[in-house]
This record gives C-alpha cells, sequence and structure tokens, in this order.
C-alpha cells in the first residue's frame, strides 16, 4: 500500500499524480520513443537534424514544468525564508533544463543509443526526485492550529 500512495497519492492528490503522469507521458515518454525509432548503429552516420528535431525539447520542457509545480507546492510549507522559496523554486526547473536540454540536443544530433539511455536515465532520475518531493509534502507533519482556531469537542448534556 505504501507503494500505491507513493506512486499515486491519496485524496486530492490522486489528480495531481494522474495530470504528472500525463504530462510525462505526452512530454517524455511519447517524445523519446519517436526519437528512439530513429536511432543509428555504432558506425553508421546519423540523420541531418530537421525542424522537426525541436521537439526533442519537449522533454526538457515537460520535466521542468512538472518541477516547478512540485517545488512551488513543496516550498508553500517548507520552513525556509520566502526569498529562499522563491529562489528554489526559480532554480530547481531552471537547473532540470539545463541538464536535460544540452542531452537532448545531444540525442537529436548523434541519434545514438548511448545518448538516449543518457535521457532515458536522467529523465528518470528527475521524475523519482518528483516522486520524492510529492511525497514529502503530502507526509509533511501538520502544524497544531493558531491559538483561538483550536476544534473543541462537543459535549453532550442531558436535559
Amino acid at each position: 500500500m505504501a507503494l500505491v500512495r507513493f506512486l499515486f497519492g491519496h485524496g486530492w492528490w490522486i489528480l495531481w499524480h494522474l495530470a504528472f503522469y500525463a504530462v510525462l507521458f505526452f512530454f517524455v515518454v511519447l517524445i523519446l520513443l519517436i526519437f528512439a525509432q530513429e536511432l543509428k548503429s555504432a558506425g553508421q552516420p546519423p540523420d541531418k537534424m530537421s525542424l522537426g528535431s525541436i521537439m526533442i525539447f519537449m522533454v526538457g520542457i515537460g520535466l521542468g514544468i512538472v518541477t516547478l509545480v512540485n517545488m512551488a507546492i513543496y516550498m508553500f510549507s517548507a520552513p525556509y525564508a520566502l526569498w529562499m522559496k522563491w529562489l528554489a523554486v526559480i532554480v530547481v526547473p531552471a537547473l532540470v533544463m539545463l541538464a536535460v536540454f544540452p542531452l537532448n540536443h545531444l540525442l537529436a544530433e548523434k541519434q545514438s543509443y548511448p545518448v538516449f539511455w543518457m535521457n532515458v536515465v536522467l529523465s528518470l532520475a528527475i521524475v523519482i526526485g518528483n516522486l520524492v518531493l510529492m511525497w514529502k509534502f503530502e507526509n509533511r507533519p501538520v502544524a497544531p492550529p493558531a491559538p483561538g482556531f483550536e476544534v473543541q469537542p462537543k459535549t453532550v448534556t442531558a436535559e
């Protein structure tokens, strides 16, 4: 049950997990599968890059978008200064895209199996990192209510 909660969440989190997987499917998995069909064996010259090769950057954009949303959700309740929260929300997705874009370009240019598998491994690592972020937010300790906002137990009196 813990694995199912890790992968799909619970409560309203199920909707975000499904949206997360939809973005990953359309922006990462399908694009990598399209480029996997064009891979060349060792020693074979790669095809020239075409305008369609720009689609490979959708992998980095998709991973950057889900990381941006997950960082914004996670940092919402993080116990850090506001400037640190904003910095993390901006810097972490930027680092994801800076790590993925060069590999995406290399895949479009070289069309080789090693570069393809490097893209797959990096994408998988980023997805696992995002899942851990979502899991940490879901399982965060909840702060006690502010003074004056405590829930008072109802007492039943016999009349």
